[in-house]
């Protein structure tokens, strides 16, 4: 006891030592009191934590922590027995619990080190052996302290928590046996509230699904006043890693923040007691773990949607060098063409690029065998040819071939089909084949080809059958118009095509897009409706553009609907569409909550209101000061100039969909829907994020008599992690005393 209590003697003096005047953010403290008093640490755990709290920090503060990082990593390899395991101490018998410890840790830094170098290939030496020593010290149902004992809880879970960030699974046999007898354990063997957080962080790492009351126990433990500081911090870094920024998360991390002592060089230990330990470096670590874990959280999903968009489909690039139409399935010309017309937007040349235009160079060149033999229109020779020419990878000699090759298998001029005869479809393709190979709009293929197709509907094109005796149409497809009105767009005026695109815009769903066929009768009976297609969709919108029907901003807003991680829609196509989309023309990028949060550190704000809410801007303006070390500027509002701002207003005064489409904000009355959420207007506070040309927006709804509840969600530090679309704030008096306590908000983060 006397050694650990003269450590915790030193780490005061030397935290106090090195004061400096001013604040720092959260991480930076924390980190800093690791890195100073790092030598400080003298078990295996406290080594292993401080370095696993350093790892996870790196790149997340102003100054580079490898060096740190790499002097504490050798420490720990070098306390490694040559049995593969560690000891409480260095030299220390080796021990289940201790091993975990340092696996885990060293499993996280690994990722740091290039392969082949030094510090790499000796902490993956390290780290095999200790999963080794995991492995052989298993006892038929869990893990005792020691090689082949009883199984108990704290080893146990500890081993699978280290096993699960080493890659095993809740199928491996081992963790399979593991985790009944954890559900059956009537002993903990160590502090209660630890053993809930060890088996949150154990049961996510190897992916077993999570009970929900063991979380809400967690919650309900959050709560507590008693809660011993080195507990809370593990718990909160539980609750941080299996759960994202929600207003639980942001609770416990301002609990935890308002725990920490120091100046500038934060740290949190339990109070010193008689014969018990402080847990200095376990509660620190913990703590800086849950800061470094959180800003990885509110810092995600902040990439704008056209980058993601062009990685996504990157990404999908089939191996050999083609996109499929439907992921996971064989290359597909059509796809390629959109994605490399979408990547060419992205990229300058880029190797994606170039390995799919390799692809397509070689199926244009069956492609084109396969049309000659059949005489028809083959649409992927289309579309390999359209990609060359797009690429400008065609000499005129080509052209000319191909020219010749298209004119040659026209069933009559300017007709092209199948054994139907012609088709609206086929002939389109050649069209558009024939102006992009540089054939003249008023060439005699061409222009019979127009008149053909104007000649045989006046409310789109589908399919065509032609008996000889007579001719008729199938009911009208969106996708063959689209093929039929981008062909003759560029040979045609708006006055030829006024009766199909009017039939287009009658095609356009409830939700706004556009489905092949809208709606399907049988016998004048009515069916089902088909879905609509992001590429039907945006095609259509493209088109009728052109013509002087922009729908584009609307078509902006029901596209954000349709994202699965950085693609869009159903199909390849339809990211690929998208992309172009989003590039094509200026708009406002889907804005974060964080993406405003985050630069109030960073750069000049101006706390504006709307009415009298004077004195509420003042309490903000401190509380913004106070948190962030800033000095923000209040003003009443006058307009939005070339800055950025946090503005207090009622509903209503500000139309949102100018500042951010993503929200939809309607007041009716006494009530307001936000995303079609209904709320109370009397006891609503909500934050939006806006976006102007030069600046971001903050905007703070409520209605006068709620400026308490405003002042109370900027005094708490909640804004500190603030995430998501919107966040709605409800307020209700528990105790009827007229003051605001944090326990009396409801929060949603809207997403």
């Amino acid at each position: 006891m006397k050694k650990r209590a003269l450590s915790l003697m030193l780490v005061i003096f030397i935290i106090t030592s090195y004061g400096l005047v001013g604040a720092k953010p959260i991480l930076d403290g924390s980190v800093e009191f690791l890195t100073k008093t790092k030598n400080l640490a003298n078990t295996t755990q406290e080594i292993s934590l401080v370095l696993l709290a350093l790892t996870s920090a790196q790149g997340k503060v102003d100054y580079n922590l490898i060096e740190n990082i790499t002097y504490i990593a050798n420490i720990l390899v070098s306390w490694q027995n040559p049995d593969g395991g560690w000891g409480y101490f260095k030299g220390s018998v080796s021990n289940v619990v201790d091993t975990s410890y340092a696996v885990i840790a060293l499993s996280k830094v690994l990722h740091l080190y290039e392969k082949g170098t030094p510090e790499y290939s000796k902490i993956f030496h390290a780290l095999d052996d200790g999963i080794s020593f995991l492995l052989s010290s298993y006892s038929g149902s869990g893990w005792g302290y020691v090689p082949k004992t009883e199984p108990e809880f704290y080893p146990t879970v500890m081993a699978i928590w280290a096993l699960g960030e080493n890659g095993f699974r809740v199928d491996h046999p081992y963790i399979k046996r593991s985790l009944s007898y954890i559900a059956n354990v009537e002993e903990y063997g160590i502090d209660k509230y630890k053993a809930l957080a060890l088996e949150l962080l154990a049961f996510k790492s190897v992916g077993k699904d999570i009970d929900t009351n063991l979380v809400g126990e967690i919650k309900k433990a959050l709560e507590s006043e008693n809660l011993s500081v080195s507990d809370r911090a593990l718990l909160t870094y539980a609750l941080v890693d299996y759960e994202d920024v929600n207003f639980d998360v942001a609770k416990a991390l301002l609990i935890l923040e308002s725990l920490k002592k120091g100046q500038s060089t934060f740290y949190w230990s339990d109070e010193p007691k008689l014969f018990s330990q402080a847990h200095l470096f376990e509660a620190s670590s913990y703590a800086a773990l849950s800061f470094a874990l959180i800003s990885d959280k509110l810092s995600q999903g902040l990439e704008n949607p056209f980058k993601t968009s062009c990685e996504a489909l990157k990404s999908a690039q089939n191996p050999d060098g083609g996109w499929s139409y439907y992921y996971g399935f064989p290359s597909n010309e059509k796809a390629t063409y959109y994605t490399l017309k979408a990547l060419k937007l992205c990229y300058f040349r880029d190797p994606s690029i170039e390995k799919g235009l390799k692809w397509v160079r070689a199926k244009y060149e069956e492609d084109k065998l396969i049309a000659r033999k059949n005489k028809e229109i083959y649409s992927p020779y289309v579309y390999a040819l359209l990609t060359l020419l797009e690429f400008n990878m065609l000499n005129e000699t080509e052209k000319d071939e191909n020219i010749k090759l298209i004119e040659s298998i026209q069933l009559d001029t300017g007709k092209w089909g199948d054994f139907l005869g012609p088709q609206p479809y086929d002939t389109a393709l050649a069209i558009k084949a024939l102006l992009a190979l540089g054939v003249p709009s008023n060439s005699t293929e061409i222009q019979r080809a127009k008149n053909w197709l104007l000649s045989i509907s006046k409310t789109g094109w589908g399919t065509y059958v032609d008996t000889g005796f007579y001719s008729y149409m199938l009911p009208p497809e969106v996708s063959v118009t689209l093929e039929v009105l981008e062909a003759l767009a560029p040979i045609s005026t708006k006055d030829e095509l006024e009766p199909h695109l009017k039939w287009l815009l009658e095609q356009r769903t409830e939700d706004g897009g556009w489905a092949n066929i809208r709606e399907h009768y049988l016998i004048g009976v009515f069916q089902y409706k088909e879905k609509p297609t992001i590429e039907l969709t945006i095609r259509a919108a493209e088109l009728l553009a052109e013509f002087g029907y922009d729908y584009r901003e609307d078509v902006l807003n029901w596209l954000m609907d349709k994202k699965h991680g950085g693609l869009w829609g159903d199909t390849v196509v339809d990211s690929a569409l998208a992309t172009q989309f989003l590039s094509q023309f200026k708009f406002i990028p889907k804005i974060n909550l964080y993406d405003v949060i985050r630069l109030i550190p960073e750069q000049k704000f101006y706390v504006v209101y709307t009415d009298d809410r004077n004195l509420t801007a003042q309490q903000i303006k401190a509380s913004i000061d106070k948190l962030f070390e800033t000095n923000t500027t209040v003003e009443k509002f006058q307009g939005f100039g070339d800055a950025n701002y946090i503005v207090l207003s009622d509903f209503g005064e500000f139309n949102i969909k100018d500042y951010n489409p993503y929200v939809k904000l309607e007041v009716d009355n006494e009530t307001i829907h936000i995303n079609g959420e209904e709320y109370s207007i009397k006891n609503t506070v909500v934050l939006i994020p806006g976006k102007t040309e030069t600046g971001y927006i903050l905007f703070v709804f409520y209605e006068k008599g709620l400026d308490d509840v405003v002042a109370k969600i900027f005094d708490s530090g909640l804004v500190k992690y603030l995430k998501g679309d919107a966040l709605v704030v409800t307020y209700k008096d528990k105790n009827h005393d007229g003051v605001v306590d944090l326990d009396e908000l409801t929060v949603k983060f809207l997403r």
